[in-house]
Parts: structure tokens; sequence; C-alpha cells
């Protein structure tokens, strides 16, 4: 099935900002430290070539695609922030490619031909062990060599990268954030897990107990188990500011709400550098966890909720205190 002309013009523009590129090709939830061993190795053989380096992934994530999996509480990192971290990890053009039917009924071949051989012009290409691609995942590594050989490209498989006893990989850090092993999920990922979004006006809740805090409802990284956390706020619009230290509540508030479907925000009150949430009202943050101090839990009155706020509080400033 040939490829939509939306497509054809995003890798055409990408061409011209990255001509005869090393391509590597994969989901990067999560941009964690498997990741970034495939990320370095291609962009060290990038600079021994001069050559610039193209990482395609793609919009919507197949398994939210397919499955219809809830974007927040699947992804790790939102599409933004994803390309934002490959960007980071020193690739020339990161590129989200939307995927779609046409894009998913496309045979392994066709992709190799049309996409990294015809649109990108690829001298290589680097994946992963357990890389598939093509209509129902019908390809794999040894597809991708004899197909990309054909046409002159040559591929690099890169073998799994272990931490512990076990393959790191994006299904393992979901599991950790939603087991509430945070520590485990940040040594995966090689930085702390974080949560950005638009601050929004609450229910003011926070700012009658004494604690206003800057709420936001992410898109990504809500699979996490539901808490208070140690955290640190970035000003995404201000990249020079220091970050904010904060202690966040990740949940739905259950001494005041008991709605089982109500959606999860994260909610921080900033410990130090601000005056409060409403300083921050409308602008893009990014809230890194640090540690969990307790599980999110329903208290029998406010004045027993707010003692246990206070005592979080105690517990966040030590911990900032300490790093």
């Amino acid at each position: 099935m040939p490829m939509t002309a939306h497509l054809q013009e995003l890798l055409a523009d990408v061409a011209r900002d990255a001509p005869r590129p090393l391509v590597t090709i994969g989901n990067f939830d999560g941009v964690h430290l498997g990741h970034r061993t495939i990320l370095d190795a291609l962009c060290e053989h990038a600079e021994r070539l001069g050559a610039p380096t193209v990482a395609l992934t793609f919009e919507p994530h197949p398994v939210v695609f397919f499955k219809k999996a809830p974007v927040a509480t699947f992804r790790i990192t939102s599409p933004a922030h994803k390309l934002d971290l490959l960007a980071q990890a020193g690739i020339t053009r990161p590129v989200a490619i939307p995927f779609d039917r046409r894009l998913a009924s496309m045979a392994p071949e066709d992709f190799v031909d049309d996409v990294l051989h015809k649109c990108l012009g690829a001298r290589r290409v680097r994946v992963g062990y357990d890389f598939n691609f093509g209509k129902g995942r019908s390809g794999g590594p040894e597809d991708l060599k004899r197909y990309a050989r054909e046409r002159g490209i040559v591929t690099d498989v890169h073998p799994a990268v272990e931490q512990g006893e076990s393959v790191i990989s994006s299904t393992r850090i979901r599991q950790a954030l939603a087991g509430g092993e945070l520590k485990t999920a940040n040594a995966l990922l090689g930085r702390p897990h974080a949560l950005r979004g638009e601050v929004i006006t609450g229910d003011r809740r926070g700012g009658a107990l004494g604690f206003p805090t800057a709420n936001i409802s992410p898109d990504a990284g809500m699979m996490l188990k539901h808490g208070v956390y140690v955290t640190r706020v970035k000003l995404l619009d201000d990249p020079d500011a220091s970050p904010l230290p904060a202690v966040t509540n990740v949940g739905v508030k259950p001494t005041f709400h008991t709605d089982p479907d109500r959606p999860a925000n994260a909610e921080s009150f900033i410990l130090a550098g601000l005056s409060g949430g409403a300083d921050l009202y409308e602008r893009e943050i990014e809230v890194e966890l640090l540690e969990l101090l307790r599980p999110e839990q329903r208290f029998d009155s406010v004045d027993a909720l707010k003692a246990q706020i206070t005592r979080d509080v105690a517990q966040a400033r030590a911990f900032h205190a300490r790093s």
C-alpha cells in the first residue's frame, strides 16, 4: 500500500535536514538506558562518518492505535517529551511518523524500500534485537538486514541491555511505576520519571488548606502508583530557571472524591522559589519524581488530611536539604 502524501512530504523534509543519514527506528517510549545505548552507538558512528542521524518513531504508539490503550496510563513519555529526549541524546532529526492503517498495512520490504531507501536515502540503520516492523509485525532484524542489504544499506542489530538480571524495557519501567517502585524505574530510565503539562485551575482545596498547588493533567506517564512524591518542578518556558523543590500528590483525592473513574492528576506544592501555584497558571511545567513518600489515602477529616500534608511537606523539605 503506498504511503500518504503527508508522510512523503514529512520524510522529504527530514531528508533535506539530514541527507544520507544513519537511522534508528523504534517506539522509544521513555527513551530509557536501553534506548540510549542504541542512540549513543548511532551518534558515535555518525560522528566518525560526518553524517547526520535520524530517529524514526511512531505516533500514536502502535499499542495505543490497535488496542486503544489509555494514552495517559500507557505511554511513559508524551510525543513532544520523547522528541526532546531524542534530540538531547544527540539525534540530528527526531521524527514521529503518523501511525495509521496505511502504515500498519505496509509490507516489511516496502517499508525498507519506500521509507529508508527512496525517501530518506539512509546509508545505515541500527535497531534493537527485538525490532519488528511491517504488516502484522511480520518483519524482524534478519528481514531488515536482507532488504536493506539489497538496497546498499548496512544494518546493525543492537543486543539486549540488562540491568540486574532483567532486560531494560519500557514494559519493565511501566510495571515498576505502577507498582510504586520509583527508584527502580528511575534507574532504568537513567533519570527521574517526569510528568509534563500545562498548569490548570484546580478545585482550590490545596490553597484552602494552606498548601496552594500547581495542578497538571499529564497526557503520559500516569501509570504511576497514586501517592505523594518528593519532586522537582521545571519551567519549560524558562530553561535557565533553577528547578523548584516540591512535593506532589498524584491521584484522585479520595478524601473529597469517591468516583472510581475520576481521572488522576498531579498537584505540586512548591516548597521554595515561588509564592504558590498561581504564579504558574497556563505555563508548561515538568514534574520530576524523586521519591515516593506514601500511597494516596482517604482521611476521615480535613484536619487529619492537613496534618498529614504538613508531615509530607516536612519529609520533602528534609529530602531536598540532603540532596
